[in-house]
């Protein structure tokens, strides 16, 4: 019984050593995470969807500028911009009015439509810089993602010109 007592007594100091063990090595041996893991990743994240919808919009702008100048390249009419920005256009004396005012209705709404499309572009460019600048002061070896998209959006605008 006395051997059976001492076995006990060495089983339970040996498992009791165990656990010191145990929980030291990793309580001393468990790695900090990394320094960037506590940071949001918000500002990649809304940089991605910035891109991911210039990639829908600037397309959608590059469109309607198309649309806008085949038709005044079919329809023949000319399209006049005053010093307040207000568009006019000027239709062939031997065009019915029907027609012209088809034509009016239709280039004020693809005009309509790359303003829009033009100011959705402008604010998430505007949107998409202030988000790299964060990200540069965090990383400043960082390559900017929008430059191709701020070249491309400044090529659409000068191809819009009336």
């Amino acid at each position: 019984m006395t051997y059976y007592l001492i076995i006990v007594y060495i089983i339970y100091k040996l498992n009791n050593e165990i656990n010191l063990l145990y929980i030291n090595f990793f309580t001393n041996y468990i790695p900090n995470p990394c320094s960037f893991a506590n940071k949001p990743l918000m500002s990649n994240l809304d940089l991605f969807n910035v891109i991911t919808e210039l990639n829908t919009l600037l397309p959608q702008l590059a469109d309607f500028i198309n649309q806008f100048h085949n038709l005044v390249n079919q329809s023949g009419i000319n399209v006049v911009t005053d010093i307040m920005g207000n568009m006019s256009i000027e239709v062939p004396k031997d065009m019915p009015d029907s027609v012209a005012n088809n034509i009016s209705k239709r280039i004020g709404i693809i005009d309509r439509l790359i303003t829009t499309r033009g100011q959705e572009v402008n604010d998430l460019l505007l949107r998409g810089l202030s988000l790299e600048n964060k990200i540069k002061l965090e990383n400043p070896n960082y390559l900017s993602q929008l430059s191709d998209k701020i070249a491309e959006f400044k090529r659409l605008n000068d191809s819009f010109r009336h």
